[in-house]
């Protein structure tokens, strides 16, 4: 019974063991997605890396991702703080400019990274794009600042449209169109206005409507939801698909009386 006793005891202790290992390895907040980018900070032992949802790539149109500091042998810093300005140095002209930027709120004591968004207004085929990230980790008290190269490609169909009405520039993006399938799906738009090269506003104050087309089957479908403004120029609605093909999404917008743009997004399903 005594050894018994004791090999129930070994077992025990190995267990609770192994558990409290387990529970010492920390969290990865990085886990389920892809490292895209990454850049070491100068004059210091920290880099900065971004991350995007697995299978997926930086596009032109509204892309969200998420940046993290990182010590160089790959500890995260989670007691830190990072803003971003993305900027583009245009080929074969002497000109620089911004683009449409968001970052949440981050509460340093939870376990996950920074999440930003940027709408790329135009592929890297065009010019040089980079993130203008500035660091702060609470810690070791550091600040720096680095910029952190990415590669922005045209997606097959397009997601970003640009038009101009009354001088003013205002740039469209559709969310999630890979998402979509048969029935009825969650539809978001963004828009903004280039005010000047470096200010790219939200515009929050129009109104949208929508009219998915099926061209090859000469119909539309129903119960279609025409988004509405919800924060920080996201306009959210319903798109109804009643069968796979190739849909165009017939998108008006409008302030007041004054239509803005007649776009149409392709998808396909």
């Amino acid at each position: 019974m005594k050894k018994l006793h004791k090999v129930l005891f070994i077992a025990i202790l190995a267990l609770t063991q192994a558990c409290s290992d387990d529970d010492n390895e920390g969290t990865n907040p990085a886990s389920g997605m892809t490292e895209v980018a990454s850049v070491a900070i100068p004059d210091s032992d920290f880099k900065v890396v971004m991350y995007i949802e697995e299978a997926r790539s930086l596009e032109v149109g509204y892309n969200h991702f998420s940046l993290g500091l990182y010590s160089a042998d790959g500890e995260w810093m989670s007691n830190s703080h990072l803003s971003i300005t993305p900027m583009m140095e245009m080929f074969e002209m002497d000109m620089m400019h911004s683009a449409p930027f968001e970052a949440t709120v981050h509460d340093a004591s939870m376990d996950m990274l920074q999440s930003f968004a940027t709408v790329f207004v135009m592929p890297s085929t065009a010019g040089d794009w980079t993130l203008n990230v500035s660091v702060m980790e609470m810690d070791s008290e550091f600040e720096g600042t680095v910029s952190l190269p990415v590669t922005v490609t045209a997606p097959e169909l397009t997601r970003l449209k640009s038009v101009t009405s009354n001088e003013k520039s205002y740039f469209i993006s559709m969310l999630n169109t890979q998402d979509f399938k048969v029935g009825s799906n969650d539809l978001e738009l963004t828009v903004h206005m280039r005010e000047s090269m470096m200010s790219w506003p939200a515009v929050e104050d129009l109104t949208i409507e929508i009219e998915p087309e099926m061209p090859a089957m000469g119909h539309g479908s129903p119960n279609n939801v025409n988004p509405v403004h919800d924060a920080l120029g996201h306009y959210k609605g319903t798109v109804n698909f009643t069968m796979t093909g190739e849909w165009l999404i017939n998108v008006t917008i409008k302030d007041g009386d004054t239509v803005l743009a007649e776009e149409a997004f392709e998808v396909e399903l």
